[in-house]
């Protein structure tokens, strides 16, 4: 095996340093090195704990060369260099760094521990005891530690195979104790520590020679399941049934040990015990999941206030559900919708009018439709009623030092702007009206909103973390109106929060179903329609005044998107307003290699700098994607800019190249550390592109996408197209989508709703205490045992299994037959008591 490369020097400088993640530039004044460099300094770079300038450290990794700036290293692991001769040693012991040990007291310490002089040292200090008095042995040993202990565990960690920025995660958790922690128990990273996997623990925990039956191993194997699956599939529990399945999977392919499945069975029910995972009956949730639908259902009871059987909106002037004086708040909505209708020239349908009516009238209110049914018609109409009734002034640029009541929201910068551009009235991002920083875990909350009207469009991408969050922030005193079209594409997190509070009878909404906006030469928003209804049109592939069809296999498709994009460029079109949105990433008619070929064509490379990040190639004039939200930067996810400058790492302050782009007038600089933040976005996602509208869109859709094609996806991407819409593909392959509904995802978010409303939480206590009394069999006066029947799972079995002492078995677990209030407490409903 070849010799690492290798720097050994002093810190110079400390040219940038990024805090939330630890990478570092440093300049090193090199002492020795390996590698095959002449000059007397090098610049480092990569994921670096706290360095001292002055002090010497060796740094592994890799020499990366640039013509245009020079040679770095790339710091894969280092450690403090420490001094080994005995000489060395006392000269560092009774330096300025270790206040209180003299010259001869460093002769006696080297003396005591002749052999690894420091490791020794770290490993019994209290071999110092006779040496040293208690304060001063404590000071020596944490400053040593201080300047040897981090190194030397960053390096075992490294060993391990953890990335630089996991094993600092590790190192601010655990400190001193991460080694004596990881030996223990390899597998609590994966409960701990955010971005460790199970097979990853479990490649440590074999090394360490921990066996593949250990109940620490199945517990590791449970929870990646449950954290892991919600994020592949969208939905927010996984059944009980499935978890023990795929756990078991995982357990036997790592290791190619079998498992004995009721050992692993077990270890569910110790998960729930400890908290670590929530069950409701055979549904199994992530925490942060579980918590987030149930504030979501405590906020909107809340809202709603009192909850009703029937939520139909009434037609306009009757008054059978709900009296004289409802009839007359009718009466006194429709009087000043008649005038905004006179002042806007607009005439609203009796569906439209209703669900103004409905929105004044109910603390909460949805409305849904897809395109062209006049959604943005009717929040318009909305807010001039709502503020000519409230007697507010529209005008924001009148309010200096009062906020703005109404706030106008959507899950993307692109879409808060359109809300912007179609309403005249300030709009942001959920994130920035909560005040959230950059993508953020799930379990921080924002700031509380302020005003008295809160509409939020595109609702749909919303998922179940981001959606508890708003909900909460919402004062009782607020007025809520969320849009959205029921139809597209849920949200990429967890969850389908607005199709859900579409189907909950307890919130008023209602559905528009009626096209308003279609010229005489439209059939975009038809097509739609038809698409969204499960039917493809019998002239679907005819070419029409806005859209265009191609019949074209996987490996046509990049020379047809090729054609495409050279007649627009010919025409001096703008490329930003040619959007292709295609399924997935990978293959020839993939994301990846429309955008390389899409680059190329509008954006050549020519006579000009370059550079390279992972797979992609950034030039100025590249046209770009951000991926994450930073409202303190005020780019978020979905939002398209511009590279407008690339600067080479020599003439940077943080000597790293560095990409500055436009976001919509928003100037960003990000050094090449940040660039995981963008991608090239001549083609995307569709799933990205919500939100958002381009002049003309091209979908291509082939057999080759099979497993992403469905009915809403293709309907999101249509309904993406403003002026024309080119379709190329396999007509099989979009009949195929249309014919397959999206598949609804298992969510917990109804049933809760569903649920008794509990009014009392001290008879729900004491029904449950009764029950325990009633069913116990323990004459343990501290503890009762409950003891419920259930079917046994296996023919052979004539016994019926019991579950003792809240026991969750994998028979239990694969029928369902067990008490979802197993397990719990009485102090578990302490919780309750306090809200």
């Amino acid at each position: 095996m070849s010799e690492k490369t290798y720097v050994t020097g002093s810190v110079e400088a400390i040219f940038f340093s990024n805090t939330s993640n630890f990478y570092k530039v440093l300049l090193i004044e090199i002492d020795e090195t390996n590698a095959d460099y002449d000059d007397s300094e090098i610049v480092v770079n990569g994921t670096i704990g706290d360095v001292v300038e002055g002090d010497s450290y060796t740094f592994y990794g890799n020499l990366t060369h640039h013509p245009k700036y020079g040679e770095q290293l790339q710091v894969l692991q280092y450690e403090k260099a420490m001094p080994t001769s005995s000489a060395g040693l006392v000269k560092y012991f009774s330096s300025d760094k270790f206040p209180g040990i003299g010259k001869k007291t460093a002769e006696k310490i080297v003396e005591l521990f002749p052999e690894n002089t420091i490791d020794r040292i770290l490993e019994a200090p209290e071999k110092l005891d006779g040496l040293l008095t208690l304060a001063r042995k404590n000071s020596f040993i944490k400053r040593l530690r201080e300047n040897h202990g981090m190194e030397k565990v960053l390096a075992k960690l490294a060993e391990y195979g953890l990335p630089s920025k996991i094993t600092f995660q590790i190192y601010e958790l655990y400190k001193d104790e991460t080694l004596e922690k990881i030996e223990e128990n390899p597998y609590q990273l994966v409960e701990e520590i955010k971005g460790v996997g199970f097979k990853t623990a479990d490649k440590i925990a074999n090394e360490l020679g921990i066996e593949a039956d250990s109940s620490n191993r199945f517990r590791a194997a449970l929870l990646h399941v449950v954290n892991t699956h919600s994020l592949a599939t969208g939905d927010t529990y996984i059944e009980a049934k499935e978890l023990l399945s795929e756990t078991i999977f995982l357990l036997e392919e790592a290791r190619n040990v079998e498992v004995n499945p009721s050992e692993v069975a077990a270890e569910i029910n110790h998960l729930i015990i400890d908290g670590k995972i929530q069950q409701d009956g055979t549904k199994i949730f992530e925490n942060s999941l579980f918590f987030a639908e149930e504030g979501i259902k405590k906020s909107l009871s809340a809202l709603t206030k009192t909850i009703v059987a029937d939520n139909s909106v009434q037609k306009i002037g009757t008054s059978e559900t709900d009296g004289a004086d409802k009839n007359f708040a009718d009466k006194k909505i429709l009087s000043v919708l008649t005038e905004v209708e006179n002042d806007l020239e607009i005439t609203y349908d009796e569906l439209q009018k209703c669900a103004i009516i409905g929105a004044m009238n109910q603390q909460f209110f949805i409305l849904t439709g897809g395109p062209g049914t006049g959604k943005t018609t009717i929040i318009n109409g909305f807010i001039e009623v709502y503020a000519r009734i409230h007697k507010i002034d529209l005008e924001p640029a009148h309010y200096t030092d009062d906020l703005f009541p109404i706030l106008l929201a959507a899950p993307t910068g692109r879409a808060s702007r359109r809300m912007n551009e179609l309403t005249g009235l300030p709009a942001a991002t959920i994130h920035r009206h909560l005040g959230l920083g950059q993508d953020e875990d799930t379990e921080s909350f924002g700031n509380d909103l302020s005003g008295s009207l809160l509409i939020v469009d595109e609702f749909s991408m919303v998922d179940t973390w981001l959606a508890n969050k708003l909900f909460q922030a919402i004062p009782s005193s607020m007025k809520v109106l969320l849009v959205g079209d029921g139809d597209q594409l849920p949200s990429v997190g967890p969850g389908q929060v607005f199709a859900d509070l579409l189907k909950i009878s307890q919130i008023p909404s209602i559905k528009l179903d009626k096209i308003f906006r279609q010229g005489n030469d439209s059939t975009i928003t038809n097509l739609a329609h038809h698409i969204k209804n499960g039917e493809l049109p019998r002239d679907f592939t005819e070419k029409k005044a806005d859209r265009s069809y191609f019949e074209a296999s996987s490996q046509q498709i990049p020379q047809l998107i090729g054609q495409i994009a050279q007649a627009w460029k010919n025409r001096g079109n703008n490329p930003f307003e040619l959007q292709v949105l295609a399924p997935m990433y990978k293959g020839i008619a993939g994301i990846n290699a429309m955008n390389i070929l899409l680059q190329n064509l509008f954006n050549p490379l020519e006579e000009r700098l370059e550079f390279n990040f992972n797979d992609l190639k950034f030039r100025e004039g590249d046209k770009v994607l951000h991926l994450v939200n930073d409202a303190q930067a005020n780019v978020f996810n979905g939002d398209l800019g511009i590279i407008i400058e690339l600067i080479p790492a020599k003439f940077t302050e943080s000597k790293q190249d560095e990409l500055v782009m436009d976001f919509d007038g928003q100037e960003l600089s990000y050094p090449r550390a940040e660039w995981y933040k963008i991608t090239l976005a001549y083609a995307m996602s569709i799933h990205k592109s919500q939100g958002s509208e381009f002049s003309t869109v091209v979908v291509p859709m082939v057999s080759s996408y099979s497993r992403m094609l469905e009915r809403n996806l293709l309907y999101t991407a249509i309904t993406r197209a403003k002026q024309s819409l080119i379709l190329l593909g396999e007509r099989k392959a979009f009949a195929a989508a249309v014919a397959k509904a999206g598949a609804n995802r298992k969510t917990g978010l109804i049933e809760r709703f569903l649920t008794e409303k509990i009014t009392d939480i001290k008879e729900v206590t004491d029904s449950f205490e009764k029950a325990s009394v009633d069913q116990s069999v323990s004459t343990d006066k501290k503890t009762s045992v409950v003891v419920n029947k259930a079917i046994s799972l296996f023919e052979e079995d004539d016994e019926e299994p019991v579950i003792q002492s809240g026991i969750l078995t994998e028979k239990m677990i694969l029928t369902g037959n067990f008490n979802p209030l197993i397990g719990m407490l009485d102090s578990d409903f302490e919780i309750f008591k306090k809200s």
